[in-house]
């Protein structure tokens, strides 16, 4: 009787020890808004919880996807359509990814924790961003214009200041992606121009800024994001979702 006890619990303990350390796949599919090149997703993983994004791309399309996560051991990595090994991984090259596709069909973007992290139990809290080229092509510049561009990728309102750094207001942009490039063209009404519309143009491009005159440019890193100058009398805050989507 006592063996049978003996052996009974030894079974319960391996049966509860392989529960504990059980993987935990769960799959979502990316689907951006009508008119969108990008989408942004909050996430929350535990121990040895996976999940799996999957979005349809196209060969020789751009693709960007950014992590942003409150635990050092949470990673991408990325698996082409088809494919048996990952063609990025990202405790080898970061939690940023920007490049072209080599084949059509559906990409996962998987998000872990590291096997140490998950052992032990640890908690990720994660925003991830996606961003697809369009057409199976670059976006293309539009022709300046005093109105802006009328094809552009996405549009919103950025943090401006004029005179002094405050960024304690809102200026609307348009911004143009060319993602296999890694870089972008930016509209943005003018903060300087009270009565009437201007814009400022910056180009982003090599971690770069430059604009369409003899501005005066002075930018820095902050965080994930660029705090940009100009002449000292205009002020941006540029994140890194409106130059890659997301």
């Amino acid at each position: 009787m006592k063996s049978i006890l003996i052996r009974a619990l030894s079974l319960f303990l391996i049966f509860s020890i392989s529960a504990a350390t059980a993987v935990e796949i769960r799959e979502e599919r990316v689907q951006f808004k009508p008119g969108e090149t990008g989408a942004t997703i909050k996430g929350r993983i535990k121990g040895r919880q996976i999940v799996d994004y999957r979005l349809s791309a196209k060969a020789e399309q751009s693709m960007a996807v950014i992590l942003e996560t409150s635990n050092r051991s949470n990673y991408f990595n990325i698996t082409a359509p088809g494919a048996d090994s990952a063609m990025f991984i990202g405790s080898i090259s970061g939690n940023r990814f920007v490049d072209g596709l080599p084949k059509d069909g559906e990409y996962s973007v998987r998000v872990y924790l590291m096997s140490n992290a998950g052992r032990r139990g640890e908690t990720a809290k994660y925003t991830i961003n996606f961003a697809l080229s369009v057409d199976n092509q670059s976006s293309k510049p539009a022709t300046p214009s005093e109105t802006g561009p009328e094809k552009f990728d996405a549009y919103g309102e950025i943090k401006c200041s004029a005179d002094k750094p405050a960024l304690d207001q809102w200026c609307e942009f348009r911004v143009l992606r060319d993602l296999s490039k890694h870089s972008a063209e930016i509209w943005i009404t003018n903060i300087t121009f009270k009565d009437e519309v201007h814009y400022r143009v910056l180009y982003f491009a090599d971690g770069k800024f430059s604009t369409n005159d003899k501005a005066k440019l002075v930018w820095q890193r902050q965080d994930d994001d660029w705090r940009v100058s100009i002449d000292g009398r205009e002020f941006y805050f540029i994140t890194d979702a409106l130059i890659y989507g997301g």
